[in-house]
């Protein structure tokens, strides 16, 4: 009897042990994820404000040299043209809705500027003649501003004369001109729309 109550204690021992030590290691590995976590978000800080600064210096140099930092974007319309080839006839094919290019001055808000060209629907002669086609800009229409999160883009809007809203055809092809000028950016991965009832057949 003895022995045995002498081995079921060495037992309750080793398992106290195991028990503590499992739990140390527990802390010391959310601790070390804690610190990684604080120091990746530190380094983002930094990076960030270095962009910033960069920017900033480049905007001084620009203002002494007169040469100013420019940038190429896409602004996505529709094609008509597209639309019939690919379909033997209009059928309002998102897939018809392609980029032409803009340069424009270097900004630290390209997506927010992206948007706000696309929405004046400022295409060239030469795009029209090409098939490219849009209703922008909208009837009191506005865009209020992006948010990011997670990857996931808020487009807020004012919209009080329901530009937004109409048939399927044309309102498909309103959001995916916006959304495929959003989703060109490597930082968005969707895009979703402030208020939620824009942009419904």
């Amino acid at each position: 009897m003895r022995y045995l109550r002498v081995k079921k204690q060495q037992s309750f021992h080793v398992t106290r042990v195991f028990l503590v030590a499992f739990f140390a290691l527990s802390v010391l590995l959310l601790l070390f994820f804690v610190f990684h976590l604080f120091r990746v978000k530190s380094l983002e800080d930094r990076i960030a404000n270095l962009e910033k600064h960069q920017a900033a210096l480049e905007m001084e140099i620009s203002a002494v040299t007169g040469v100013q930092r420019t940038m190429s974007i896409n602004l996505y319309y529709y094609n008509e043209l597209l639309d019939r080839l690919m379909n033997d006839e209009v059928i309002c094919d998102t897939g018809a809705v392609i980029p032409v290019q803009r340069t424009i001055p270097y900004s630290q808000s390209p997506i927010n500027d992206a948007l706000r060209l696309l929405l004046r629907g400022e295409l060239t002669k030469a795009e029209e003649d090409l098939g490219f086609k849009t209703e922008f800009p909208g009837r009191e229409l506005q865009f209020l501003g992006a948010r990011l999160e997670n990857g996931v883009l808020f487009l807020k809007f004012s919209d009080p004369a329901g530009f937004t809203s109409g048939g399927s055809c044309r309102v498909n092809l309103l959001k995916a001109q916006i959304e495929k000028t959003a989703l060109q950016f490597d930082s968005v991965s969707s895009v979703e729309f402030e208020p939620i009832d824009l942009f419904q057949p």
